[in-house]
């Protein structure tokens, strides 16, 4: 029982060890101004994607017109997309014009930009395999 009741515990405690992990840097260019924050979600299912409320991983860093980069460290492998916007004002929205299209600036990990209104997972999405450090450059329009 002694026996049992360690193993179990070695099972427990080793299991982060051996999960199956990447890294994911994305380097945004295209930045017009040095206003607000450079938007950053990832999403791993195309039910959510691009709501930046119901990312997978999200981060607000501070816009730099010479460019941001940005590291999600120890993401399980599978499929991934990334979307970003320059949120000049903050407000975590995606502000748009009269007429409906966007008047930030946005981009979407391999640069895919959608005709009318965002590109779908499948088109922008990519493959995290384990131990890989994956690099994205997405340049914001």
């Amino acid at each position: 029982m002694k026996n049992l009741f360690f193993s179990i515990m070695f099972l427990v405690l080793a299991t982060p060890i051996f999960a199956q992990t990447g890294t994911i840097v994305v380097n945004v260019s295209g930045i017009e101004n040095n206003d607000g924050v450079i938007q950053i979600g990832l999403y791993n299912s195309e039910t959510n994607f691009p709501d930046y409320e119901s990312n997978f991983k999200g981060v607000a860093a501070k816009a730099d017109k010479s460019g941001v980069i940005y590291t999600f460290t120890k993401i399980p492998v599978g499929t991934y997309a990334v979307a970003i916007w320059h949120d000049e004002n903050e407000d975590k929205k995606m502000n748009k014009n009269l007429f409906g299209a966007p008047s930030e600036n946005y981009g979407f990990s391999r640069n895919i930009y959608g005709s009318f209104g965002p590109p779908n997972f499948e088109e922008v999405s990519f493959e995290l395999n384990s131990g890989k450090k994956m690099t994205l450059s997405i340049n914001i329009e």
